[in-house]
């Protein structure tokens, strides 16, 4: 779309530069006056000539008005680098934790099941004295 614009403007305008050219072509005589000198050129060259200055420093002044703009973007853009490096590196960094954090819980669970294996495979007895809970009171030596 924007180029299509730029085309509807630039065509009619170069048209215009064209059109004007070809009915301006007489003399003009341009006084250059701290170097004492005069030059008859035909007007339409002295005016393209003009008009092509215009643009020229219209665009340096463009360009140097958005330096501090430029400036901020390369910063911008080295900050969001600098992020995505970060952001790699810890997601690295928790991969490689999830994946000793896993290889933790598959030994736990092996530990596990041994041991009810081992406990399904023993036998429990209960305390000598018939009485589940209580110690032997020690006797004194009276």
């Amino acid at each position: 779309m924007r180029r299509l614009i730029s085309w509807l403007i630039m065509v009619p305008a170069a048209v215009a530069v064209v059109i004007f050219a070809l009915n301006n072509k007489e003399a003009a005589t341009l006084n250059l006056w701290p170097f004492a000198m005069t030059l008859d050129v035909p007007l339409y060259l002295l005016l393209t000539i003009v008009l092509g200055a215009g643009v020229v420093l219209g665009g340096v002044v463009s360009w140097a008005g958005a330096g501090r703009l430029r400036s901020e973007l390369r910063k911008q853009s080295y900050n969001g680098e600098v992020a995505r490096r970060e952001l790699k590196t810890e997601r690295e960094k928790t991969a490689h934790l999830e994946a000793e954090l896993k290889g933790i819980k598959t030994l736990q669970d092996h530990a596990a099941a041994n041991e009810r294996k081992a406990r399904a495979t023993t036998i429990e007895h209960g305390p000598a004295s018939g009485v589940q809970g209580q110690l032997p009171k020690p006797q004194s030596a009276a």
